[in-house]
């Protein structure tokens, strides 16, 4: 009697530069240790000129499916066969599926960022501010997309600042943004120049200040003082860095995140898209518990 297809082992992995830093290898095993299945999550370290070449790899080695790291979220969204609804909307791809030799592009960022935001509190919360809710988001690369997608379509009355480096760049970066309702009128564009103090009820960074070899300080200061007492500030940068954005908000009194729950919420997401089922809660807290060992 042959195995069942979901007991053969197959390789998963992620690709990224730089890659070291990765948590998602000792995630990813640890759930499918918790589930019983002999499946290995490798790091990948894959410069951009070398993505295409690796993700026809994905395909031809057969392995059951990979995750996307800084930078290629966006360049990989050409290269699928196939993508998402999700994936389409947002402009970038942080999972790759194989099915039937295709190479299926999907983004688990948006879902995984609001499952971990809800574990600083109610997102309700957001919600009964109605007009008066605001957020801004640092950076305009993959993970920004998903984020400010997420947080415009679950917020339906969100205002949203999103700072770039190129602020005129920003409507187009986010092919779905023009489907959002008023988005014209609740996003603002915004230059690293131009940013004063901050406001609002939710403060995310999406660059890489503070990742490892990354720059240490952002292009323009970052005054805390004007954030609602109750603000939400995540940094999706992980390890935490000391004396950095979260340890300053902090000092603040408000509610910080770093970028680890994130992480294990859209892991869960791609295995479940990879393994046809949701994880079990006991694979989950495993998973959890990998990330914080």
């Amino acid at each position: 009697m042959s195995a069942s297809p979901k007991l053969l082992p197959r390789c998963f992995g992620v690709f990224g530069d730089p890659i070291a830093h990765s948590r998602s290898p000792v995630m990813h095993q640890a759930a499918f240790a918790v589930l019983g299945l002999p499946h290995r999550y490798l790091p990948f370290h894959v410069p951009a000129p070398a993505l295409a070449a690796a993700m026809r790899g994905v395909a031809a080695l057969g392995f059951g499916g990979v995750n996307l790291t800084l930078p290629h979220k966006q360049a990989a969204l050409a290269l699928c066969d196939a993508r998402s609804p999700a994936a389409a909307r947002i402009g970038a791809v942080n999972t790759l599926r194989v099915v039937d030799g295709r190479l299926c592009g999907h983004n688990t960022d948006g879902r995984g960022f609001l499952d971990a935001l809800a574990e600083l509190g109610d997102l309700g919360e957001l919600d009964a501010l109605g007009e008066r809710a605001s957020a801004t988001v640092l950076g305009a690369g993959g993970a920004s997309l998903a984020i400010v997608d997420a947080l415009l379509t679950r917020f339906p009355r969100l205002r949203l600042r999103w700072v770039s480096r190129r602020p005129e760049r920003i409507p187009a970066q986010l092919p779905g943004l023009a489907d959002i309702p008023d988005a014209a009128t609740r996003v603002q564009p915004c230059a690293w120049s131009e940013l004063r103090e901050l406001s609002g009820q939710l403060l995310v960074n999406t660059t890489i200040v503070g990742l490892a070899g990354g720059p240490e300080d952002f292009p323009a200061p970052l005054e805390l003082g004007g954030l609602d007492p109750r603000a939400r500030v995540v940094d999706i940068v992980y390890p935490r860095r000391p004396e950095g954005l979260l340890d300053r908000a902090a000092a603040h009194g408000l509610r910080v995140q770093d970028g680890l729950p994130m992480l294990l919420w859209q892991g869960v997401a791609a295995l479940e898209l990879w393994l046809g089922e949701r994880p079990s809660q006991a694979a989950i807290a495993a998973m959890r518990t990998a990330l914080y060992s």
